[in-house]
Protein backbone atom coordinates (compact mmCIF):
# COMPACT_ATOMS: atom_id res chain seq x y z
CA UNK A 1 0.00 0.00 0.00
CA UNK A 2 1.39 3.29 -0.86
CA UNK A 3 1.38 6.29 1.95
CA UNK A 4 -1.46 8.64 1.72
CA UNK A 5 -0.87 12.30 1.82
CA UNK A 6 -2.64 14.37 3.92
CA UNK A 7 -5.28 15.80 1.81
CA UNK A 8 -7.40 18.43 3.86
CA UNK A 9 -4.36 20.88 3.86
CA UNK A 10 -3.19 20.75 0.16
CA UNK A 11 -7.50 20.94 -0.01
CA UNK A 12 -7.30 24.49 1.83
CA UNK A 13 -4.29 25.35 0.03
CA UNK A 14 -5.99 24.73 -3.78
CA UNK A 15 -9.48 26.51 -2.43
CA UNK A 16 -7.58 30.00 -1.43
CA UNK A 17 -7.59 29.67 1.80
CA UNK A 18 -5.39 28.24 4.74
CA UNK A 19 -6.65 26.62 7.44
CA UNK A 20 -4.35 27.81 10.17
CA UNK A 21 -5.80 31.67 9.54
CA UNK A 22 -8.78 30.41 10.55
CA UNK A 23 -7.85 28.89 14.11
CA UNK A 24 -6.74 30.87 17.57
CA UNK A 25 -3.84 30.97 18.76
CA UNK A 26 -4.58 28.67 21.49
CA UNK A 27 -5.65 26.15 18.82
CA UNK A 28 -2.81 26.20 16.61
CA UNK A 29 -0.35 25.66 20.15
CA UNK A 30 -2.05 22.79 20.34
CA UNK A 31 -4.31 23.40 23.45
CA UNK A 32 -8.48 23.53 23.33
CA UNK A 33 -9.21 27.05 24.36
CA UNK A 34 -11.61 26.75 27.82
CA UNK A 35 -14.48 28.24 27.92
CA UNK A 36 -15.88 31.43 30.08
CA UNK A 37 -16.70 30.19 33.52
CA UNK A 38 -20.23 30.22 33.97
CA UNK A 39 -21.51 32.93 36.78
CA UNK A 40 -23.19 30.93 39.85
CA UNK A 41 -25.29 33.13 42.22
CA UNK A 42 -24.78 32.12 45.88
CA UNK A 43 -27.29 30.80 47.95
CA UNK A 44 -28.55 32.72 50.48
CA UNK A 45 -29.69 30.35 53.49
CA UNK A 46 -33.00 30.81 54.45
CA UNK A 47 -34.32 29.87 58.66
CA UNK A 48 -34.91 26.11 58.96
CA UNK A 49 -33.73 25.36 55.38
CA UNK A 50 -31.14 22.87 54.23
CA UNK A 51 -28.26 24.28 52.39
CA UNK A 52 -28.00 22.96 49.14
CA UNK A 53 -24.76 22.68 47.54
CA UNK A 54 -23.88 24.50 44.53
CA UNK A 55 -23.43 22.27 41.35
CA UNK A 56 -20.31 21.30 40.37
CA UNK A 57 -18.95 23.11 37.34
CA UNK A 58 -18.43 20.69 34.47
CA UNK A 59 -15.00 20.31 33.26
CA UNK A 60 -14.35 20.02 29.08
CA UNK A 61 -12.75 16.79 27.92
CA UNK A 62 -9.76 17.51 26.42
CA UNK A 63 -9.34 16.70 22.52
CA UNK A 64 -7.49 13.92 22.66
CA UNK A 65 -10.17 12.00 25.21
CA UNK A 66 -12.66 12.58 22.68
CA UNK A 67 -14.53 9.87 20.97
CA UNK A 68 -12.41 8.74 17.41
CA UNK A 69 -14.19 9.37 14.19
CA UNK A 70 -15.92 6.20 13.04
CA UNK A 71 -13.48 4.66 10.06
CA UNK A 72 -16.61 4.76 7.87
CA UNK A 73 -17.18 8.45 8.09
CA UNK A 74 -13.90 9.09 8.11
CA UNK A 75 -13.55 7.15 4.68
CA UNK A 76 -16.48 8.85 3.45
CA UNK A 77 -14.63 12.24 3.98
CA UNK A 78 -12.06 11.21 2.05
CA UNK A 79 -14.02 9.72 -0.70
CA UNK A 80 -15.53 13.16 -0.95
CA UNK A 81 -12.41 15.04 -1.11
CA UNK A 82 -10.67 13.45 -3.32
CA UNK A 83 -13.82 13.85 -5.21
CA UNK A 84 -13.72 17.80 -4.47
CA UNK A 85 -9.75 17.20 -5.50
CA UNK A 86 -10.75 15.94 -9.65
CA UNK A 87 -13.65 18.17 -9.70
CA UNK A 88 -11.36 21.31 -9.19
CA UNK A 89 -8.79 19.76 -11.49
CA UNK A 90 -11.13 19.25 -13.93
CA UNK A 91 -12.21 23.18 -13.61
CA UNK A 92 -8.75 24.61 -13.53
CA UNK A 93 -7.59 22.06 -16.62
CA UNK A 94 -10.64 23.55 -18.74
CA UNK A 95 -9.41 27.44 -17.42
CA UNK A 96 -5.77 26.58 -18.62
CA UNK A 97 -3.65 26.65 -15.04
CA UNK A 98 -1.82 23.32 -15.62
CA UNK A 99 -0.42 24.14 -12.21
CA UNK A 100 -3.05 23.99 -9.83
CA UNK A 101 -4.78 21.13 -12.64
CA UNK A 102 -1.68 18.98 -11.65
CA UNK A 103 -1.57 19.97 -8.25
CA UNK A 104 -4.91 18.35 -7.48
CA UNK A 105 -4.86 15.82 -9.87
CA UNK A 106 -1.30 14.33 -8.10
CA UNK A 107 -3.15 14.31 -4.94
CA UNK A 108 -5.39 11.96 -5.71
CA UNK A 109 -3.28 9.96 -8.22
CA UNK A 110 -0.96 9.04 -5.35
CA UNK A 111 -3.50 7.20 -3.39
CA UNK A 112 -4.91 3.88 -3.98
CA UNK A 113 -8.08 4.30 -2.98
CA UNK A 114 -10.10 3.61 -5.63
CA UNK A 115 -8.92 2.39 -9.16
CA UNK A 116 -11.45 4.61 -10.69
CA UNK A 117 -10.41 8.08 -9.05
CA UNK A 118 -6.92 7.08 -9.77
CA UNK A 119 -7.24 6.42 -13.40
CA UNK A 120 -9.11 9.55 -13.68
CA UNK A 121 -6.69 11.34 -11.91
CA UNK A 122 -3.70 10.12 -13.70
CA UNK A 123 -5.55 10.82 -17.60
CA UNK A 124 -6.36 14.98 -15.79
CA UNK A 125 -2.62 14.93 -14.54
CA UNK A 126 -0.89 13.85 -17.99
CA UNK A 127 -3.39 16.41 -20.06
CA UNK A 128 -2.09 18.86 -17.20
CA UNK A 129 1.60 17.87 -18.08
CA UNK A 130 0.71 18.75 -22.01
CA UNK A 131 -1.28 21.91 -21.60
CA UNK A 132 2.01 22.63 -19.47
CA UNK A 133 4.23 21.56 -22.40
CA UNK A 134 5.80 19.09 -20.51
CA UNK A 135 5.19 16.03 -23.84
CA UNK A 136 8.04 13.80 -21.94
CA UNK A 137 6.38 13.85 -18.18
CA UNK A 138 2.44 13.35 -20.10
CA UNK A 139 3.62 10.50 -22.34
CA UNK A 140 5.35 9.23 -18.83
CA UNK A 141 2.12 10.00 -17.19
CA UNK A 142 0.13 8.46 -19.92
CA UNK A 143 2.29 5.43 -20.45
CA UNK A 144 1.25 4.56 -16.26
CA UNK A 145 -2.20 4.97 -16.87
CA UNK A 146 -2.79 2.21 -19.77
CA UNK A 147 -0.12 -0.11 -17.62
CA UNK A 148 -1.84 -0.14 -14.08
CA UNK A 149 -5.37 0.49 -15.88
CA UNK A 150 -5.39 -1.80 -18.60
CA UNK A 151 -8.80 -2.80 -18.36
CA UNK A 152 -10.48 0.31 -17.33
CA UNK A 153 -12.52 2.57 -20.38
CA UNK A 154 -10.26 5.45 -20.28
CA UNK A 155 -7.71 3.30 -21.67
CA UNK A 156 -8.44 4.35 -25.09
CA UNK A 157 -8.57 7.24 -24.74
CA UNK A 158 -5.07 7.55 -22.72
CA UNK A 159 -3.77 5.55 -25.75
CA UNK A 160 -5.11 8.10 -28.20
CA UNK A 161 -3.45 11.08 -26.75
CA UNK A 162 -0.09 9.16 -26.11
CA UNK A 163 0.57 8.45 -29.68
CA UNK A 164 -1.01 12.30 -30.36
CA UNK A 165 2.20 12.94 -27.68
CA UNK A 166 4.73 10.98 -28.83
CA UNK A 167 4.33 12.27 -32.80
CA UNK A 168 4.98 15.52 -30.76
CA UNK A 169 7.54 14.24 -29.63
CA UNK A 170 9.25 13.23 -32.86
CA UNK A 171 8.52 9.36 -32.62
CA UNK A 172 5.96 8.69 -35.48
CA UNK A 173 6.49 4.93 -35.12
CA UNK A 174 5.69 4.64 -31.43
CA UNK A 175 2.63 7.02 -31.71
CA UNK A 176 1.01 4.46 -34.96
CA UNK A 177 1.55 1.59 -32.67
CA UNK A 178 -0.29 3.63 -29.54
CA UNK A 179 -2.91 4.19 -32.04
CA UNK A 180 -3.75 0.69 -33.31
CA UNK A 181 -3.62 -0.12 -29.31
CA UNK A 182 -6.78 2.40 -29.56
CA UNK A 183 -8.57 -0.39 -31.95
CA UNK A 184 -7.19 -2.71 -30.14
CA UNK A 185 -8.92 -1.56 -26.61
CA UNK A 186 -11.79 -0.13 -27.95
CA UNK A 187 -13.20 -3.35 -29.16
CA UNK A 188 -13.44 -4.22 -25.12
CA UNK A 189 -15.97 -1.59 -24.62
CA UNK A 190 -18.12 -1.60 -27.72
CA UNK A 191 -20.85 -3.02 -26.01
CA UNK A 192 -21.25 -0.01 -23.13
CA UNK A 193 -20.97 3.32 -25.04
CA UNK A 194 -21.03 2.13 -28.28
CA UNK A 195 -20.93 5.50 -30.33
CA UNK A 196 -18.31 6.59 -28.38
CA UNK A 197 -15.92 3.59 -28.73
CA UNK A 198 -16.61 3.91 -32.39
CA UNK A 199 -15.81 7.54 -32.75
CA UNK A 200 -12.59 6.77 -31.11
CA UNK A 201 -11.49 4.13 -33.43
CA UNK A 202 -12.25 6.41 -36.56
CA UNK A 203 -10.17 8.93 -34.80
CA UNK A 204 -7.28 6.55 -34.21
CA UNK A 205 -7.46 5.86 -38.26
CA UNK A 206 -7.10 9.51 -39.02
CA UNK A 207 -4.14 9.70 -36.74
CA UNK A 208 -2.44 6.91 -38.20
CA UNK A 209 -3.34 8.35 -42.02
CA UNK A 210 -2.41 11.78 -40.44
CA UNK A 211 0.96 10.64 -38.90
CA UNK A 212 1.84 8.99 -41.98
CA UNK A 213 0.94 12.25 -43.73
CA UNK A 214 3.28 14.21 -41.51
CA UNK A 215 6.44 11.77 -42.20
CA UNK A 216 6.29 11.85 -45.60
CA UNK A 217 4.81 8.26 -46.45
CA UNK A 218 2.62 9.62 -49.13
CA UNK A 219 1.27 5.84 -50.33
CA UNK A 220 0.20 4.79 -47.15
CA UNK A 221 -1.41 8.46 -46.22
CA UNK A 222 -3.87 7.53 -49.30
CA UNK A 223 -4.22 4.56 -48.44
CA UNK A 224 -5.52 4.82 -45.06
CA UNK A 225 -7.37 8.15 -46.71
CA UNK A 226 -9.14 5.96 -48.83
CA UNK A 227 -9.68 3.36 -46.25
CA UNK A 228 -11.86 5.51 -44.20
CA UNK A 229 -13.83 7.07 -47.41
CA UNK A 230 -15.23 4.00 -47.61
CA UNK A 231 -16.51 3.51 -43.97
CA UNK A 232 -19.66 4.56 -42.73
CA UNK A 233 -18.55 8.56 -41.56
CA UNK A 234 -20.83 11.60 -41.19
CA UNK A 235 -20.63 13.90 -44.02
CA UNK A 236 -17.88 16.10 -42.26
CA UNK A 237 -15.81 13.22 -41.54
CA UNK A 238 -16.11 12.29 -45.08
CA UNK A 239 -15.58 15.44 -46.79
CA UNK A 240 -12.13 15.85 -45.11
CA UNK A 241 -10.42 12.24 -45.67
CA UNK A 242 -11.54 13.08 -49.17
CA UNK A 243 -9.25 16.27 -49.18
CA UNK A 244 -6.46 14.48 -46.94
CA UNK A 245 -6.35 11.79 -49.74
CA UNK A 246 -5.76 14.84 -52.46
CA UNK A 247 -3.23 16.44 -50.66
CA UNK A 248 -1.46 13.23 -49.79
CA UNK A 249 -1.39 12.56 -53.84
CA UNK A 250 -0.35 16.22 -54.82
CA UNK A 251 2.70 16.02 -51.87
CA UNK A 252 3.33 12.76 -53.37
CA UNK A 253 3.83 14.12 -56.81
CA UNK A 254 0.39 12.47 -58.47
CA UNK A 255 -0.24 15.94 -60.22
CA UNK A 256 -3.45 14.44 -62.41
CA UNK A 257 -4.73 12.48 -59.87
CA UNK A 258 -4.38 14.98 -57.04
CA UNK A 259 -6.23 17.51 -59.52
CA UNK A 260 -9.40 15.14 -60.14
CA UNK A 261 -9.44 14.44 -56.53
CA UNK A 262 -9.80 17.85 -55.33
CA UNK A 263 -11.85 18.42 -58.42
CA UNK A 264 -14.15 16.38 -56.74
CA UNK A 265 -13.65 17.19 -53.31
CA UNK A 266 -15.03 21.22 -54.36
CA UNK A 267 -17.53 20.05 -56.28
CA UNK A 268 -18.86 17.88 -53.61
CA UNK A 269 -17.64 19.77 -50.63
CA UNK A 270 -17.99 23.69 -52.17
CA UNK A 271 -18.63 25.08 -47.92
CA UNK A 272 -16.47 22.97 -46.42
CA UNK A 273 -14.08 24.40 -43.80
CA UNK A 274 -10.87 23.18 -46.28
CA UNK A 275 -12.61 23.94 -49.34
CA UNK A 276 -10.37 27.75 -49.75
CA UNK A 277 -7.21 25.21 -49.38
CA UNK A 278 -8.40 22.81 -51.45
CA UNK A 279 -8.73 25.60 -54.68
CA UNK A 280 -5.59 26.99 -53.43
CA UNK A 281 -3.82 23.83 -54.28
CA UNK A 282 -5.60 23.26 -57.11
CA UNK A 283 -5.04 26.32 -58.49
CA UNK A 284 -1.22 25.94 -58.01
CA UNK A 285 -1.38 22.59 -59.39
CA UNK A 286 -3.10 23.47 -62.82
CA UNK A 287 -0.58 26.61 -63.10
CA UNK A 288 2.46 23.36 -62.75
CA UNK A 289 0.76 21.49 -65.66
CA UNK A 290 0.54 25.02 -67.93
CA UNK A 291 -3.22 25.11 -67.62
CA UNK A 292 -3.35 28.83 -67.05
CA UNK A 293 -6.86 29.45 -68.39
CA UNK A 294 -8.37 27.09 -65.75
CA UNK A 295 -6.38 28.04 -62.83
CA UNK A 296 -7.17 31.68 -63.24
CA UNK A 297 -10.79 30.51 -63.58
CA UNK A 298 -10.24 28.61 -60.23
CA UNK A 299 -8.33 31.76 -58.19
CA UNK A 300 -10.99 34.00 -59.69
CA UNK A 301 -14.02 31.76 -58.55
CA UNK A 302 -12.41 31.61 -54.67
CA UNK A 303 -11.51 35.17 -54.82
CA UNK A 304 -15.43 36.10 -55.40
CA UNK A 305 -16.38 33.50 -52.82
CA UNK A 306 -16.23 35.80 -50.09
CA UNK A 307 -18.33 38.35 -51.11
CA UNK A 308 -21.43 36.10 -50.71
CA UNK A 309 -20.41 34.20 -47.43
CA UNK A 310 -21.62 35.26 -44.28
CA UNK A 311 -20.36 32.29 -42.44
CA UNK A 312 -17.94 31.98 -39.08
CA UNK A 313 -15.34 30.46 -41.04
CA UNK A 314 -15.53 34.17 -43.18
CA UNK A 315 -11.20 35.06 -41.71
CA UNK A 316 -9.81 31.36 -42.97
CA UNK A 317 -11.89 31.88 -46.60
CA UNK A 318 -10.45 35.87 -46.13
CA UNK A 319 -6.82 34.21 -45.67
CA UNK A 320 -6.81 31.58 -48.65
CA UNK A 321 -8.31 34.35 -50.90
CA UNK A 322 -5.18 36.41 -50.59
CA UNK A 323 -2.51 34.07 -50.15
CA UNK A 324 -4.20 32.09 -53.31
CA UNK A 325 -5.14 35.24 -55.21
CA UNK A 326 -1.53 36.93 -54.36
CA UNK A 327 0.56 34.03 -55.04
CA UNK A 328 -1.22 33.67 -58.82
CA UNK A 329 -1.06 37.04 -59.84
CA UNK A 330 2.48 37.27 -59.16
CA UNK A 331 3.19 34.44 -61.07
CA UNK A 332 0.90 35.41 -64.42
CA UNK A 333 2.96 38.78 -64.02
CA UNK A 334 6.51 37.44 -63.62
CA UNK A 335 5.70 35.56 -66.76
CA UNK A 336 4.00 37.91 -69.08
CA UNK A 337 0.67 36.87 -68.43
CA UNK A 338 -0.49 40.81 -67.41
CA UNK A 339 -3.92 40.49 -68.62
CA UNK A 340 -4.58 37.34 -66.30
CA UNK A 341 -2.22 38.78 -63.54
CA UNK A 342 -4.60 42.41 -64.04
CA UNK A 343 -7.77 40.23 -63.49
CA UNK A 344 -6.54 39.26 -60.38
CA UNK A 345 -5.07 42.31 -59.09
CA UNK A 346 -8.85 44.01 -59.04
CA UNK A 347 -10.20 41.20 -57.70
CA UNK A 348 -8.29 41.30 -54.66
CA UNK A 349 -8.25 44.86 -53.86
CA UNK A 350 -12.10 44.60 -53.64
CA UNK A 351 -11.08 41.65 -50.74
CA UNK A 352 -10.16 44.75 -48.13
CA UNK A 353 -10.79 47.95 -47.90
CA UNK A 354 -7.82 48.90 -45.96
CA UNK A 355 -5.44 51.09 -47.25
CA UNK A 356 -2.44 48.62 -46.14
CA UNK A 357 -4.05 45.69 -48.29
CA UNK A 358 -5.58 47.83 -51.26
CA UNK A 359 -2.56 50.55 -51.70
CA UNK A 360 -0.23 47.77 -52.97
CA UNK A 361 -2.57 46.17 -54.73
CA UNK A 362 -4.03 48.88 -56.57
CA UNK A 363 -0.13 50.05 -57.20
CA UNK A 364 0.01 46.49 -58.95
CA UNK A 365 -2.92 46.89 -61.22
CA UNK A 366 -1.21 50.44 -62.53
CA UNK A 367 1.78 48.51 -63.46
CA UNK A 368 -0.10 45.75 -65.27
CA UNK A 369 -2.31 48.65 -67.04
CA UNK A 370 0.78 50.02 -68.14
CA UNK A 371 2.21 46.70 -69.28
CA UNK A 372 -1.20 46.14 -71.62
CA UNK A 373 -0.11 49.91 -72.97
CA UNK A 374 -3.91 51.09 -71.07
CA UNK A 375 -1.57 53.97 -70.19
CA UNK A 376 -4.80 56.20 -69.32
CA UNK A 377 -6.31 53.54 -66.74
CA UNK A 378 -2.51 53.35 -65.31
CA UNK A 379 -2.78 57.19 -64.58
CA UNK A 380 -6.39 56.68 -62.68
CA UNK A 381 -5.26 54.12 -60.78
CA UNK A 382 -2.37 56.09 -59.50
CA UNK A 383 -3.95 59.20 -58.71
CA UNK A 384 -7.09 57.11 -57.40
CA UNK A 385 -3.75 55.98 -54.97
CA UNK A 386 -2.68 59.64 -54.33
CA UNK A 387 -6.21 60.58 -53.50
CA UNK A 388 -5.93 57.76 -50.80
CA UNK A 389 -2.78 58.70 -49.50
CA UNK A 390 -3.15 62.32 -48.74
CA UNK A 391 -1.22 65.03 -47.84
CA UNK A 392 0.27 62.84 -44.71
CA UNK A 393 1.86 59.57 -46.48
CA UNK A 394 3.16 58.43 -43.26
CA UNK A 395 3.83 54.77 -43.90
CA UNK A 396 2.77 54.76 -47.59
CA UNK A 397 5.82 57.22 -48.18
CA UNK A 398 7.69 55.11 -50.45
CA UNK A 399 4.41 53.84 -52.03
CA UNK A 400 3.53 57.82 -52.43
CA UNK A 401 6.76 58.64 -53.93
CA UNK A 402 7.02 55.97 -56.79
CA UNK A 403 3.49 56.85 -57.70
CA UNK A 404 4.02 59.77 -57.83
CA UNK A 405 6.99 58.98 -60.59
CA UNK A 406 4.86 57.14 -62.02
CA UNK A 407 2.24 59.80 -62.80
CA UNK A 408 4.76 62.33 -63.99
CA UNK A 409 5.98 59.63 -66.61
CA UNK A 410 2.66 58.87 -67.84
CA UNK A 411 1.43 62.30 -67.96
CA UNK A 412 4.58 63.02 -70.26
CA UNK A 413 3.79 60.00 -72.40
CA UNK A 414 0.21 60.36 -73.06
CA UNK A 415 0.70 64.07 -73.37
CA UNK A 416 3.93 63.44 -76.12
CA UNK A 417 1.52 61.02 -77.91
CA UNK A 418 -1.11 63.78 -78.09
CA UNK A 419 1.05 65.70 -79.87
CA UNK A 420 2.10 62.99 -81.99
CA UNK A 421 -1.26 62.15 -83.21
CA UNK A 422 -1.77 65.87 -84.06
CA UNK A 423 1.00 66.28 -86.20
CA UNK A 424 0.35 63.03 -87.82
CA UNK A 425 -3.24 63.65 -88.62
CA UNK A 426 -2.72 67.38 -89.13
CA UNK A 427 -3.51 68.14 -92.98
CA UNK A 428 -0.66 69.72 -95.27
CA UNK A 429 -0.63 73.16 -95.69
CA UNK A 430 -1.55 74.20 -99.16
CA UNK A 431 1.03 74.74 -101.62
CA UNK A 432 1.21 78.70 -102.99
CA UNK A 433 0.90 78.69 -106.70
CA UNK A 434 2.57 81.57 -108.75
CA UNK A 435 -0.14 83.12 -111.28
CA UNK A 436 1.36 83.75 -114.59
Amino acid sequence: MKTRLPLRPLFALLAGTSAACAMSPDAVAGEVPSSPEPTVAKATPVAGTAMVAAPAKATPKPASARAPEPPATAEANAAAERASLLRLGTTKLAAGDSESALIAFRQVAETDDDPNEQANALLGLARAYRLGGDRVKAAATYELLVRDHPDHPLTPTAFLELGRTLRELGSPKLAIARFYSVLQTAIKYSDGDALGYRRLALTAQFEIANTHLATGNYEEATRFFNRLNLLDLTEADRALARFKSAQARALAGDRLAAVLALQGFIADSPSDTNSPEARFMLATLLGELNRHDESLQVTLDLLRQEHGRATGDAARWRVWQQRTGNQLANEFYSHGEFSHALLVYQALAALDPTPAWRLPVLYQVGLCDERLLQAKDALDTYNQITKLIGDQPGEFADLARMTAWRIQQLSWLIHTQADLTTLLIAPPPPVATTQP
